[in-house]
């Protein structure tokens, strides 16, 4: 079969002239490799139509069938482990067209390949990955192994309808935060002033920087900055709107030149250690922060309970005054273990080496 293929950077443009000429095989998926994308075309293109593929520096190239993911309704992990009697991961997440697994059950070790093909085949995808490392380090990037499919590490995720192209070998990036980013992106004002703290591939800061004037998109990730600049243009986001910082936020937030609206302070394991720099940041008037951060407690509800005491108590020694507005439980991470936000509006601020 027929495919279009397109620098990665075309992608937007590219998929909308295929989409108004009819041109896009409904049953199939698109495939990215290589910081290209394969677009599955359900007939040939005019003369007309090939040159305007020319144009985004596209080509038409011919495929095996098999190379694209078929559109289908995927089965739960657990009707997975029912129909072929095997032990099935508790969770995987989905990433573009890749598939990505923590660890495979003990019992399961021996059969982690015929196990990637079932999972490939069910969730529609180009590739499935195992975790061999933990996330470590700043840049928090774990390793992975292809246990099926085909392909590398990189790829492109839709959210919120925008594209963020990545790697997930060099950047950390969360699928499950896609709902709890929306609510955030919702909150924004369109003439606000905003810094990302720690930005990753964009997918709060490309957004938010399409509605409002400006956004400081600071990451210690050099890779991740890349494909934030990368992102910015494939959702054709201008410059102008959208800063992007390479470094770390303790010395590089102190250098912007002007105070902002609203921080995101999306980095679970250490954002609280940065809270002096978002502070002193902020407009004299006040401004939002979003914190992210983790805790353990016994349930759901003591975890709010509790981590409303801890700011507080961490607040209280800043020469401000603060109204945290709302704490939400993102998701539980682990057993007892949860990943909160606190929205807080700091109502005044002085300089802190006052």
């Amino acid at each position: 079969m027929l495919s279009a293929v397109f620098p990665v950077n075309k992608l937007r443009k590219a998929e909308q002239i295929l989409m108004n000429h009819k041109l896009l095989n409904p049953r199939l998926k698109p495939v990215y490799l290589e910081n290209s994308v394969f677009f599955p075309l359900s007939e040939i293109p005019s003369s007309r139509i090939k040159s305007l593929i020319e144009k985004l520096n596209g080509r038409i190239e011919k495929v095996d069938e098999k190379f694209f993911p078929r559109k289908k309704r995927s089965l739960s992990l657990k009707e997975l482990e029912k129909r072929h009697k095997i032990v099935f991961p508790k969770s995987v997440s989905l990433i573009g067209d890749i598939l990505l697994i923590n660890e495979i059950p003990e019992e399961a070790v021996a059969k982690r390949n015929f196990i990637g093909e079932i999972l490939r085949e069910n969730f529609a995808v180009r590739a499935v990955f195992l975790k061999v490392k933990e996330i470590s380090g700043e840049t928090r990037v774990a390793q992975w192994e292809r246990i099926a499919g085909f392909g590398g590490t990189f790829t492109v995720h839709k959210e919120n309808n925008y594209y963020y192209a990545l790697d997930i070998s060099k950047v950390f990036f969360n699928p499950r935060m896609g709902s709890e980013r929306a609510r955030i992106i919702k909150l924004c004002r369109r003439q606000e002033m905003i810094i990302d703290m720690f930005s990753g591939v964009g997918p709060f800061a490309i957004p938010i920087a399409a509605k409002c004037a400006v956004v400081y998109a600071i990451d210690i990730n050099k890779h991740a900055i890349d494909y934030l600049l990368l992102n910015a243009e494939i959702n054709n986001v201008s410059k102008k709107k959208i800063i992007a910082i390479h470094g770390d936020s303790r010395t590089e937030v102190p250098k912007i030149n002007v105070k902002v609206d609203r921080i995101i302070m999306n980095y679970p394991e250490r954002a609280i250690s940065f809270l002096d720099v978002a502070i002193s940041a902020l407009k004299k008037e006040g401004g939002f922060i979003h914190l992210y951060f983790f805790l353990r407690e016994r349930n759901k509800k003591t975890a709010i309970e509790s981590s409303r005491k801890l700011l507080e108590e961490i607040l209280k020694d800043y020469t401000i005054e603060f109204e945290i507005r709302k704490i939400i439980i993102v998701r539980e991470v682990a057993p007892r273990k949860y990943l909160l936000v606190a929205d807080m509006f700091v109502k005044r601020r002085y300089d802190l080496t006052e």
